[in-house]
């Protein structure tokens, strides 16, 4: 098997994202071939609370705020940036959004469909093992910020 680095440069990319650290190349390279990347321009609604998640998004550039609504008021939650992911929750959970995401600035997500991610985290322990972790954290940030509000 040929063990040089592949240069692709969403494998470039995937290399610095934490969630994907113990993923070899050629692994990167079939998430790559499983997702889509899109654009968002500012101030534009990746989902919103309520609607069905179908998505694992990794912000490849810009910003993303995670917010709730209470009582008619927005409460940011979160500020994804470049290397972070969202929307893992409701994959896991399989539950709607409990959050709405909106870029703050230009973005470009990767895009990893609901079913692909399922065969991803099915395929790699260590990679289900961070995405747990991750959610278990994101919960009680969520908490917190909901909480002090």
């Amino acid at each position: 098997m040929d063990r040089r680095q592949i240069s692709h440069s969403l494998v470039k990319t995937l290399r610095k994202v934490p969630m994907f650290e113990g993923l070899g190349d050629h692994d990167l390279l079939h998430i790559v071939g499983l997702s889509a990347n899109l654009q968002w321009p500012q101030d534009g609604v990746v989902f919103t609370d309520g609607s069905v998640g179908d998505a694992l998004y990794i912000v490849l550039s810009g910003r993303v705020r995670i917010y709730a609504t209470v009582d008619g008021k927005e409460i940011d939650v979160a500020s994804i940036g470049p290397g972070d992911f969202f929307g893992e929750l409701s994959l896991m959970r399989e539950e709607p959004h409990s959050k709405s995401a909106q870029a703050t600035e230009q973005t470009e997500l990767m895009a990893i469909p609901k079913d692909s991610f399922a065969s991803l985290l099915a395929s790699d322990p260590h990679l289900r093992g961070v995405v747990d972790q991750r959610i278990s954290e994101r919960l009680a940030a969520n908490d917190q910020a909901l909480n002090l509000n």
